[in-house]
């Protein structure tokens, strides 16, 4: 009897899994049932559970289902029947993903809800801001650098009302980043940050250099309000550092759309302060560092395979959209994205 049970339970905890992950919920319910329904209580309770803690709980919910899945696959050569219960662990984190946090990569984008035209992100207009990015990377350097440092609080101040405004209608629990144990890999592979999708932490890399880490956190935060796009997180991230008085939160949104903008080929030595060339060059020697180039290509090229697989048509050049957004999204005297 008890057998028969737990054989009911697997099977259960498996159709759960595979339900999960094939059957893509509409836009509308994604938005009003899950996004703005019940996604903000689960936020809500994750934080209260995680914010207090010094160490990421998703660490040991990684380890502890990598470590099950591992003893399961090994035992079940001698045993069988101990397939089922991998396929069970399988399908409660499949499960467990998506109604944590994967399916907000089925709400609709935030195209849908602002005023675009796709008319304005054209070459004169990215030449435009190219030259303005310039401008305030100059003008910002030497105020950002005399603090080298900056105020999460200002920072989360900058940034919930632009997640309000495009589409949020509750304010997320967010605040101090975790690091990761798994910081080697992210510092071998340059990923700046992720959020733990069973526990929904933001966690950054170690190497992340000090005008990085506001737009890198603004992004994760923005992933945890429910935006699973990147070019989504990164759009946030960047409206919400140009929006903020911190001088040193508005040069790391500089600093990142710049770096999102198509290259030139040359720039002249004059083109920017001393400052700002000695940011570049501190990024340059950090990725020459730490950087392992097969590992990272690997790594990205596996990652464009899961946003693919999770509707994200571009898969990694998603994060480059962020340019497209910005130009095509006209933004009020508060800075915040103009509504239909």
């Amino acid at each position: 009897m008890r057998g028969s049970f737990l054989l009911i339970l697997e099977v259960l905890a498996m159709l759960a899994g595979a339900v999960a992950l094939l059957v893509r919920p509409s836009a509308d319910w994604i938005e009003n049932a899950y996004a703005d329904g019940f996604y903000p209580g689960w936020q809500h309770l994750a934080a209260a559970i995680t914010l207090p803690l010094p160490f990421s709980l998703g660490d040991l919910v990684g380890l502890a289902a990598m470590v099950g899945m591992g003893w399961l696959l090994v035992k079940s050569f001698r045993t069988p029947k101990l397939l089922l219960a991998a396929g069970a662990l399988a399908g409660v984190l499949a499960f467990w993903f998506e109604a944590s946090w994967g399916w907000n990569y089925d709400r609709a984008p935030i195209e849908s809800r602002v005023r675009y035209v796709a008319a304005d992100a054209n070459d004169v207009a990215v030449a435009r801001l190219r030259a303005i990015a310039v401008a305030h990377l100059n003008a910002l350097a030497g105020p950002a650098h005399a603090a080298e440092t900056y105020d999460r609080d200002a920072l989360r101040a900058a940034w919930l009302p632009v997640v309000r405004r495009l589409g949020d209608t509750w304010d997320p629990d967010v605040g101090r980043f975790k690091r990761s144990i798994f910081d080697p890999f992210m510092t071998a592979t340059g990923t700046s940050g992720f959020i733990d999708p069973f526990t929904l932490e933001s966690q950054l890399a170690s190497d992340l250099l000090w005008f990085e880490e506001p737009f890198d956190l603004s992004h994760e935060w923005s992933h945890v309000a429910a935006y699973a796009r990147e070019d989504e997180a990164n759009y946030i991230a960047v409206v919400t550092c140009l929006r903020s008085k911190d001088p040193a939160i508005a040069y790391s949104g500089w600093m990142e759309l710049f770096l999102y903008l198509p290259p030139l080929r040359h720039y002249d030595t004059k083109t920017f302060a001393p400052l700002v060339w000695g940011d570049f060059a501190a990024i340059r020697a950090r990725n020459a560092r730490h950087l392992n180039l097969s590992l990272s290509r690997f790594t990205w090229h596996a990652y464009g395979a899961y946003l693919k697989s999770n509707h994200i048509a571009s898969g990694v050049a998603n994060y480059d959209e962020v340019t497209r957004l910005f130009l095509a999204v006209p933004l009020d005297r508060d800075g915040l994205p103009v509504l239909r």
